[in-house]
């Protein structure tokens, strides 16, 4: 009974996982206001792509770390460690797929719609 048990809760945390990560995956990728921003790598939010990834963030002058992230409804929360020109912090992050497009909100503050970059 106890191995039965044991496998259960296995499971549990193995589809736990997998909801997580399943819930980062349709935002990841390289988002921008355009094609210019797309190409672009630094420069303010209007004018660079935000990259995510599975484990970082990368949006204008902030390279940041995902310390946690969780899903609800369709939007990804973030809780991301930043090093940049405002120095070292945590912030939260949300980005929210919408018709092709990513809602973001950075640091408590809304900025703007991006879309995938091709």
């Amino acid at each position: 009974m106890k191995f039965a048990g044991v496998v259960a809760v296995a499971l549990l945390m193995w589809a736990a996982n997998a909801i997580s990560i399943n819930a980062a995956e349709s935002v990841m990728g390289r988002w921008a206001v355009d094609d210019a921003a797309c190409a672009g790598f630094f420069g303010t939010p209007m004018q660079s792509p935000l990259v995510v990834s599975e484990r970082a963030l990368r949006w204008s002058s902030d390279a940041c770390r995902i310390e946690r992230s969780y899903k609800t409804g369709d939007t990804v929360h973030i809780q991301a460690r930043c090093w940049g020109e405002g120095g070292d912090k945590s912030i939260p992050v949300s980005l929210r797929p919408q018709g092709g497009k990513l809602l973001v909100t950075w640091d408590r503050g809304a900025r703007g719609t991006l879309r995938r970059c091709p």
